[in-house]
Order: structure tokens, then C-alpha cells, then sequence
């Protein structure tokens, strides 16, 4: 019988052989090629979305508010303040009034007045031709040659969420600081509110308050 039987192929039994030996390690070599893909891919989806959002940070303010002693009255982030705020905006058109009609012999501080005036100001509103009208006649710089003037806000009154009413006296002083003169004068102020996106605005203008129409005239 077994004379009879053909002869075994010997390049099977060579192939067999390999498989044999060297199988296993073919194996684990494509399985570890494998992993080292996934592992690259990992890292490089890593990398990227660490880069992606080390471009999307954001620093969050913390606001504290004080008082005319230097207490803290209100804290917080600025999602848990109430940017419409009656106090704020009266605060601040309280400032807004301050700038824009101070007058002082130091050019410096007068340009930050002017400053702080057309931070609250937006081009396409009437306010900024008034208040560019009345610059344009009456050049603070011109009248700190012979005289100042010392604002004192004496009332804000909200009309409505958006229309204040505000009082105020002007104390004007020749340069020898004697009072030649004092006049009240009251405003209604018609505001509206956009939180700032940038730093520059934020310095000036840190709650977005905008004053879209003011007009003011002299008391009696």
C-alpha cells in the first residue's frame, strides 16, 4: 500500500514547514503594524484638536463693583450680572455727562474726557452729530485758555428701560480758580446696550452702553 502511495510534494511540505516556524511572527508583526497606525492616528487627531482649541480660549472676566469707599457692593462673572442694570447705567451716564462737559487746563486729561465721551458713542446715531455740533463750536482746549468747568451730576432718573433723565450743574472757574459762574442744566439721554466684543471698547466702554439720542438744555 504504501509503495503504491505518490510521493509528498516538497515544495508543499517546504511551505508547510515555513508556516510552521515563521507563521506566528508574520502574525503578530502585521497585527503590531496595525496598532501603530491607530496609535499615529490617535496623535494626530490629538495634536490637531489640541491645537484647535488652544486658538479658542477665552479669558472670563470677574467684575467686582465698589462703592464710593472702595467696598465691594457686586461681584461676579459677567454672565451673572445684570448688565441692564438701573444703578450701572445711571453710573455710567453719570461719567458720560462728567466727560463731556469737563473742562480742564490739562490738555492731556481733557483728550481722555473727550476719550471717554466717544466711547459711548456710535457713528449712526444722532447723539454723535450733537455732540460733534457742540465740540465743534465750543473746543474745550479754546475755553481752557481763560476758563474750566467742574461738572456735579445731581439727579439720574430712568424715564423708561431705555430714556433717562439727567441733572446736573456746571461750575465755571476763571484760571485763578474764582467762581465766575453757575448753571444747571438738564438732559434726556436714549440709551441701548451691546456687550463689547474687544478689549479696547471693554477698557472705555465695559458694559456696551451706547447713547443713541441726548439732548440737554439750561435751567433756569
Amino acid at each position: 500500500m504504501a509503495a503504491n502511495r505518490a510521493p509528498e510534494n516538497p515544495y508543499l511540505a517546504a511551505r508547510q514547514e515555513w508556516s510552521e516556524r515563521y507563521g506566528s511572527y508574520v502574525k503578530a508583526a502585521a497585527a503590531w503594524r496595525i496598532v501603530g497606525i491607530l496609535g499615529l492616528t490617535m496623535a494626530v487627531i490629538g495634536f490637531g484638536y489640541s491645537m484647535y482649541l488652544s486658538t479658542q480660549v477665552k479669558l472670563v472676566p470677574y467684575i467686582v463693583q465698589v462703592d464710593k469707599l472702595g467696598t465691594a457692593v457686586t461681584a461676579g462673572f459677567p454672565e451673572q450680572i445684570e448688565y441692564a442694570d438701573a444703578r450701572v447705567v445711571r453710573a455710567t451716564l453719570g461719567n458720560f455727562i462728567i466727560s463731556f462737559r469737563s473742562i480742564t487746563p490739562d490738555a492731556v486729561v481733557q483728550k481722555q474726557y473727550i476719550d471717554r465721551t466717544y466711547a459711548l458713542l456710535r457713528t449712526s446715531d444722532p447723539s454723535t452729530e450733537k455732540v460733534n455740533a457742540w465740540f465743534r463750536g465750543n473746543s474745550p482746549f479754546e475755553k481752557a485758555k481763560t476758563a474750566t468747568v467742574a461738572i456735579e451730576v445731581n439727579n439720574i432718573v430712568a424715564l423708561s428701560n431705555q430714556t433717562y433723565q439727567i441733572d446736573w450743574t456746571e461750575y465755571e472757574r476763571d484760571r485763578k480758580g474764582k467762581e465766575t459762574g453757575t448753571r444747571r442744566f438738564r438732559g434726556i439721554a436714549t440709551v441701548a446696550l451691546t456687550a463689547p466684543q474687544d478689549e479696547a471698547t471693554i477698557r472705555l466702554n465695559p458694559i456696551g452702553l451706547y447713547v443713541r439720542d441726548f439732548d440737554w438744555t439750561a435751567q433756569l
